[in-house]
């Protein structure tokens, strides 16, 4: 990845200095000016994004009063991220990133304030979120493989952990004030969520200030192109004979699966399980982000560690057993102690994603980033996909029963994988 830094240097990026406390914390916002010019535009579209995904989700809860149509909205959201997201590493790969990210950003924001438009109307159907939902999919597939390999370009190779973990946080501090922010505007008289819908024009505005500033734009590369789906294979293959990748992208397809689909139930669980209303919906996914962020910027700061991928196995490990209580506690209607393992379970997603995140990109050749990396994204639709039958478990056994059942496997799975996967045992 010598290239990537030196394409840094020429473009005035100093070289990175560990330093201690919060300046190791944040050693990427200070070393490279691209890189806080990115993270700062980013942050206005990740708090609007959170904000609508609460508003999706209440409108299709109370339209409905179904965790099955909630989860189905969810299936529309993921689909399309696993469908386009081999088309969308090789595009990554082959034409400037920026101009991707600004395209996707502008049809993301057309089908927000299509939304606003029908609930102003009072014409919106639980299929129009379902619609939308698909387009935000196919937009998000495209978006994070051109993202996740930008950020290389943006930072000197030394920085690139602090720098993910970093972009985490962001994602992550969007997440307390969106949902927290999205559950007190629904209950506003006159702004309501349609009102969420329109944040989207001054949001992508922002974001097209932004991201203009960086003249790094993000070239493809320059060996000869194949075919598009020979292009995708050769992702493919470099993950499966690789004997670090293919351990991690097997904790990735595991841990999707399972235990993301809880934050995509929330509406469910606040509405249906502790009765608390959009305020309480608002405060749940508040705290599953501040835990995020509290997990985020820890990571940050051990960013140079050596010893990820034990930490990966104990946030793991502290997903499954998050999830299983969260699942005692909500048969109890606990709603306070819900809160408190909300917030560990943020952390713990956090740590495992950034973790993940970082040995794939470290461990990837610089011209496969696009590729690997929508290959990952793909996994990450299996949490969008998995709430559909999920949602359809709690309408018919549950949520506390769910989510026990959920955690337990997933606790089982990372223990076995610490103690009989070769390749992972010898990373950890």
């Amino acid at each position: 990845m010598s290239e990537t830094a030196g394409t840094v240097s020429a473009h005035g990026q100093d070289a990175p200095i560990a330093g201690h406390g919060f300046a190791r914390m944040f050693g990427a916002l200070r070393t490279a000016p691209y890189y806080r010019t990115y993270w700062v535009g980013n942050q206005a579209s990740l708090l609007v994004m959170q904000m609508q995904f609460v508003a999706m989700g209440y409108l299709a809860f109370t339209l409905t009063n179904s965790a099955a149509i909630l989860g189905l909205v969810n299936l529309a959201t993921g689909l399309p991220q696993f469908v386009v997201s081999p088309v969308a590493g090789v595009l990554a790969d082959r034409y400037r990133k920026r101009n991707l990210i600004l395209i996707v950003q502008m049809v993301l924001c057309l089908a927000a304030v299509a939304l606003g438009v029908l609930a102003s109307l009072g014409i919106l159907q639980w299929w129009h979120l379902m619609v939308a939902a698909f387009v935000q999919g196919s937009c998000f597939a495209i978006n994070m493989p051109a993202r996740q390999s930008w950020i290389p370009a943006l930072v000197p190779e030394a920085e690139l952990p602090n720098a993910i973990a970093l972009n985490n946080a962001g994602f992550n501090a969007a997440r307390i004030i969106g949902p927290a922010l999205g559950g007190i505007l629904i209950a506003v008289p006159g702004f309501g969520a349609n009102g969420i819908f329109y944040l989207s024009i001054p949001a992508v505005a922002w974001v097209y200030y932004t991201l203009l500033q960086i003249s790094i734009v993000g070239e493809p590369g320059t060996r000869k192109r194949n075919p598009f789906w020979s292009e995708f294979m050769i992702g493919i293959r470099s993950i499966i004979r690789s004997e670090v990748l293919a351990p991690l992208f097997l904790l990735a397809l595991v841990t999707l699966l399972l235990g993301m689909s809880y934050q995509m139930l929330l509406p469910a669980f606040a509405l249906g399980v502790f009765h608390s209303g959009s305020e309480g919906l608002g405060l749940m996914g508040a705290m599953v982000g501040a835990g995020a962020l509290a997990g985020s910027l820890l990571m940050a700061y051990f960013a140079r560690s050596g010893s990820k991928a034990r930490i990966q196995t104990v946030a793991g490990t502290t997903l499954g057993v998050g999830l299983l209580v969260y699942g005692v506690l909500s048969g109890l209607h606990w709603f306070i102690p819900a809160l408190v393992i909300l917030f560990i379970l943020g952390a713990a997603t956090d740590f495992y994603s950034t973790i993940n995140n970082t040995l794939i990109l470290l461990n990837t050749e610089r011209e496969l980033f696009g590729r690997v990396m929508s290959i990952y994204m793909m996994t990450w639709s299996l949490a969008p996909l998995a709430s559909a039958p999920f949602g359809t478990a709690m309408d018919r056994f549950g949520g506390p029963l769910t989510m026990i059942v959920l955690g337990g496997i997933l606790t089982v799975f990372f223990v076995g994988m610490t103690r009989f996967h070769p390749s992972y045992r010898r990373m950890a």
